[in-house]
This record gives structure tokens, C-alpha cells and sequence, in this order.
């Protein structure tokens, strides 16, 4: 039985690369942190960071973790939820259902969802496979050199957590890279004052905590990987940069138009065949994606 603790200007427009891994935290297969919310919606969660060598639209990400009990995927598990944050001093900016900080991305689905996989591999041991491009409705496109943190909690049946020592989903400590790994107990479930993030290593006095095991796939096409990408000559897009407006020009009539960060969020503005108007957006880099019959043209703007 294991251990438990308590606790580029264009881009990607003429050519595509493989789906592949890009970040990967191997696993120690002894000893794991609870990660989990139970059926109230109580959650105790944990989360480590990650840095890309390449800009990446992600794909998919795998947390491996066991239980005890070996009946996860059967009985116990309900669904999972997964947070993208930004890096706040070592920690992640925000808490998973507080609107203080908003993450980069959110992935709340039930069992059985686009998006949603558990495999049960061996007696106790099971992944967690989240299909990115399926859960959310726009892609989710990280940068390099920039550091990240990955929260995961398991959703669970049960009710309550210091009962159910062998039936909880248990994320597996892993390889160490950048910070050490965090965990926050917003209910004080355990007793500990872990209301905000904390270190689990020192939580638990486990130095094998500084990591935690999951893994990132994904391609360095901003758009993914279906699309149909045009020739950027048949479609100018004009002046860049911009403080209110963007001009389209386009031998084809223009079908859609779109606009993205560069963390993969679709932004609201309008927009006709002719024009954007991007007042509303903050100053930064923006991709504009813009579809005909010819496909699906996408560039790089800067709002002034």
C-alpha cells in the first residue's frame, strides 16, 4: 500500500509541428498529496509550476496519482477540474473559486465530458488525462520563458476528507523543476492553516514534495491543428499597430473573424468584413484570425 500524506511575427501559419510532449515531470511512484474535492464542493488542492522552451498551444495534460482502495475511476471519481495560473513570488497568483485573480485558463468537467479521461493502470495507480482542445472553446496558447502553475483537483463522491484516507486521489510527489510545489486547504480542512498557499514540503517535512508528477502536450501552432491557414498575401491586415481600429483587406469574402490574446483567450470586440474595432482591448499582442473560403489566415497586431 502507498504512502499518503494529508496534504516569432507570423506564427505557425505555413507550417505545423507535431503534437508532442513539452514538458514532463516524472513520477517517484511512492507517495502522493491529496488533491481533491469532495461532493459539497469543498477542495483541497495542489500545484506545481512549469516553464516552456517554445511558445505552445496546449493539448493535453496528464497528472498520475493513486488510491488506496483501486476503485477511483469506478466508484469514487466524478469529474476533475484544472487551472492554469500566473506565477505570483513563487506561488500560484490565485486560488481555485476566488475571483480575486482570475486564471489563465479553467477546466471544470464531469465524468464522462469532452475532455475528460482516467485510466487505471497496475493495482493502485491512475492518470488523469485532460484533452485541452476539447474542454475549452478557444485554444490555450502559453509563452516561453515564462513560469506557470498547474493546480489539479480530483472530483470526488465522497463526504468528507479525514475518513477516507484509502478512497481519495492522492497526486504522485515527481521530479523537481523551478519552484517547490504548493498546497492550500481554503476550509482548513486539516487543521493546519493552510488557507493560502503553502510549501508541501515543509507542510509535511518531505523533501520528496518539491515536485509533483504531470505532464504537457502540445504543438507550437497557435490555432491548432485542424486548420487550413491561407496565403497571408490574400488578406492584409492594416496598421499595425493600432490604438482603435484594424482594416481588412481580402480577395474572398470574409466569413469570421476573431481576436485572441496571447494566453489563447478570445477577446470580445466587433467587427464587420471590413473592420475591427479593438478600443476596448488593453495595450499588448494580439493574434487576429481571420477565415474565407480560402481557410483560416492568422497574425500578430499590437494594440497601442
Amino acid at each position: 500500500m502507498k504512502k499518503i500524506l494529508f496534504l516569432t511575427a507570423l506564427l505557425g501559419i505555413l507550417q505545423l509541428k507535431a503534437q508532442t510532449v513539452v514538458f514532463s515531470q516524472t513520477s517517484s511512484g511512492t507517495t502522493g498529496i491529496i488533491s481533491d474535492a469532495i461532493a459539497n464542493g469543498s477542495f483541497v488542492a495542489s500545484a506545481d509550476d512549469f516553464t516552456l522552451t517554445n511558445q505552445t498551444t496546449v493539448t493535453k495534460v496528464k497528472v498520475e496519482g493513486f488510491q488506496n482502495a483501486g476503485t477511483l475511476a469506478a466508484i469514487e471519481a466524478t469529474g476533475l477540474m484544472m487551472y492554469i495560473y500566473a506565477d505570483n513570488a513563487g506561488k500560484p497568483a490565485g486560488i481555485p473559486n476566488n475571483p480575486a485573480v482570475a486564471p489563465i485558463a479553467q477546466i471544470d468537467i464531469a465524468k464522462g465530458a469532452p475532455g475528460y479521461s482516467l485510466v487505471k493502470s497496475g493495482t493502485y495507480n491512475f492518470t488523469f488525462s485532460v484533452d485541452v482542445t476539447a474542454a475549452l472553446s478557444s485554444p490555450l496558447v502559453l509563452q516561453p520563458g515564462t513560469v506557470y502553475w498547474l493546480v489539479f483537483i480530483a472530483k470526488t463522491n465522497l463526504s468528507d476528507f479525514t475518513s477516507s484516507a484509502s478512497t481519495r486521489f492522492n497526486w504522485f510527489a515527481g521530479q523537481a523543476n523551478g519552484n517547490m510545489a504548493k498546497l492550500v486547504d481554503p476550509g482548513n480542512a486539516f487543521g493546519v492553516g493552510a488557507t493560502s498557499w503553502s510549501t508541501i514540503s515543509t507542510l509535511t517535512n518531505q523533501p520528496a514534495y518539491n515536485g509533483l508528477a504531470f505532464s504537457i502536450e502540445g504543438n507550437n501552432a497557435v490555432l491548432g491543428t485542424t486548420e487550413v491557414f491561407s496565403n497571408i498575401k490574400e488578406i492584409a491586415v492594416s496598421p499595425n499597430p493600432t490604438s482603435d481600429y484594424l482594416f481588412i483587406k481580402a480577395k474572398s469574402k470574409v466569413n469570421k473573424i476573431e481576436v485572441f490574446d496571447f494566453a489563447g483567450r478570445k477577446m470580445n470586440v466587433s467587427s464587420n468584413e471590413e473592420r475591427v474595432d479593438v478600443r476596448g482591448l488593453q495595450t499588448g499582442n494580439y493574434i487576429i484570425k481571420v477565415e474565407t473560403k480560402e481557410g483560416i489566415t492568422s497574425q500578430k497586431f499590437i494594440k497601442k
